[in-house]
């Protein structure tokens, strides 16, 4: 496929797939979309110009879609997470998929939600962070897209040497073990208790390195669609595919 050929593909007029990405600064979101959106190796693009992780968080604009040059099958919104004492980016978020819901056009609608929670904190789940749960999406899938779980580890690698008991072997084997029990109590227990819980739970470590992958996340999402919107989301990622590698090889 020449480059005109593939300019042509880009031009035509498609339906795309609708994500909401939700997450506070340092979430991770930004990586994740690195991921989704470039398949076949690192980025080529500065995305920071396309979800910036903090600098901005005042003027972030829900409404505004925004898509990726090399990913021209989906369209991202973006917010910027809930933070505790305010309701203003909730209200947004609600009316968002309340207004995306009632769109006649199956390309208008809101297809799934990508909620992204860093366990790089102490704090677990705040309150703020766990409204989304209590008010619901309707008919919108949320996934939970837990992030930077290697944190964990050293959480639990940094609590079992205090145990004069285990050896280095000992301590290496049972830090998986420990990590996930703390895992379980500062977020998937709280998760249990709310009333709108979500489709998905999807987590995420060694995002770092160029290889790493969310493919668990698409296969996730693709098992929270229902039969149309399922169809959209598979030419989305068709079309993603086709057109890394073919960039691929003109650069090559």
């Amino acid at each position: 496929m020449s480059q005109q050929q593939l300019e042509n593909l880009n031009n035509l007029r498609v339906e795309r797939f609708r994500i909401l990405v939700i997450g506070n600064a340092n979430a991770g979101k930004t990586t994740i979309l690195e991921k989704v959106c470039h398949p076949l190796g690192p980025p080529r693009v500065d995305f920071d110009t396309k979800l910036e992780p903090s600098a901005s968080r005042g003027n972030h604009d829900i409404e505004q879609g925004f898509q990726i040059p090399t990913a021209h099958g989906f369209i991202f919104h973006d917010s910027c997470g809930f933070e505790a004492g305010g309701t203003g980016e909730l209200e947004k978020v609600k009316d968002f998929i309340e207004n995306r819901a009632k769109s006649e056009q199956l390309k208008d609608r809101l297809h799934v939600i990508w909620y992204c929670l860093s366990t790089s904190n102490d704090r677990g789940m705040t309150d703020a962070e766990m409204s989304l749960f209590q008010n619901g999406t309707g008919n919108v899938p949320i996934i939970v897209v837990f992030t930077k779980m290697d944190a964990l580890d050293q959480v639990a690698r940094n609590q079992l040497m205090w145990n004069d008991d285990l050896s280095p072997e000992s301590i290496k084997k049972e830090v998986p073990i420990r990590a996930e029990a703390i895992f379980k109590e500062r977020y998937l227990k709280r998760l249990d208790e709310v009333k709108h819980k979500p489709r998905y739970i999807v987590k995420l470590r060694g995002m770092q390195e160029w290889n790493a992958s969310c493919n668990e996340l698409v296969v996730k999402t693709s098992n929270a669609l229902d039969r149309d919107t399922l169809n959209l989301f598979c030419f989305s990622i068709l079309r993603n595919s086709i057109e890394s590698r073919t960039k691929q090889v003109i650069n090559e």
